[in-house]
């Protein structure tokens, strides 16, 4: 399996049109995905870009994308400029792709220990510092929603 991550430019006029696309494709455009490997796609947005990430699953991810990109239905909605391919006065009227470089990864195997009562004991410790039990003060937390940013973020 290969994780793709793609920072994705539609310009203004098309973008709701390319989403609605993306996030609700027909029967036959979900099966054409389906037969190339591409699964688990998802969409984020921000501001006016799009990330889109997807799993690979098939065997050369180059020959399928070609493949995906001549099928009626699916290659009309494909971006298949590259922002290197596009001058820089032309990144904003001009819709674009760019891959994303993966930096690294975290959390690939279990960071707990193999014993199971050490296991029991950490999941004690960190129940009661949640709670607040093994703090000298109280801690106060509340979860915070910004307008302009969907994600939560917790305040202690």
């Amino acid at each position: 399996m290969i994780r793709v991550a793609e920072v994705v430019y539609v310009v203004p006029g098309e973008r709701e049109k390319f989403l609605q696309e993306h996030l609700h494709p027909s029967k036959e455009v979900a099966q054409v995905l389906w037969m190339h490997g591409i699964r688990n796609q998802i969409c984020f947005a921000l501001n006016e870009l799009i990330l889109i990430t997807f799993e690979y699953v098939g065997k050369n991810l180059n020959e399928d994308m070609e493949k995906l990109a001549a099928y009626p239905g699916v290659g009309e909605h494909m971006v298949t400029k590259r922002r290197k391919e596009v001058p820089a006065e032309e990144q904003t009227t001009t819709s674009w792709w760019a891959p994303l470089k993966k930096l690294g990864m975290i959390l690939t195997e279990s960071p707990m220990p193999d014993d199971e009562e050490e296991e029991l004991s950490l999941e004690e410790q960190y129940r009661s510092m949640i709670s607040g039990y093994m703090a000298e003060h109280p801690v106060k937390s509340d979860i915070a929603y910004d307008e302009d940013d969907w994600s939560e973020s917790i305040h202690i």
